[in-house]
């Protein structure tokens, strides 16, 4: 059996060589460290055998950015509920506003119909990779 002293000093090694470890290894990896955010949005999907016409878009009054890389997504026309169903369905105005991308390269794709499977489906708005 190890005594306590033999214990102490054992343990005493593996910390110094585990902090000297980790030091090194943190300093190896920093460059390699990615921080990836991943969103989960819900949305619901809206789908017909023809699509609904879009109402006119409205006149906005377009401000100065308030940060450098921010990005102007126009005020548009979203579909949110079933306008048979639900008595404040229908087609709702979201205003233009002024948004940072969330991530290096993306671009705003606007809300839009479109055809798949025979369907038209409602598209909302969202960050797309170029």
């Amino acid at each position: 059996m190890f005594s306590i002293g033999h214990r102490i000093t054992a343990l005493a090694a593996a910390g110094v060589l585990c902090v000297g470890t980790s030091r090194s290894g943190m300093a190896q990896m920093a460059d390699e460290t990615r921080t990836v955010i991943v969103d989960t949005v819900n949305v619901t999907v809206y789908r017909a055998k023809e699509p609904v016409e879009v109402p006119l878009t409205k006149a906005e009054t377009v401000g100065r950015p308030p940060a450098a890389g921010a990005v102007r997504v126009p005020g548009f026309w979203d579909l949110q509920g079933d306008r048979m169903t639900a008595p404040r369905a229908g087609w709702v105005w979201v205003p233009g506003r002024w948004l940072t991308p969330p991530f290096r390269g993306a671009q705003w794709n606007p809300a839009h119909w479109g055809f798949a499977d025979g369907w038209w489906s409602w598209i909302p708005g969202h960050w797309q990779k170029r």
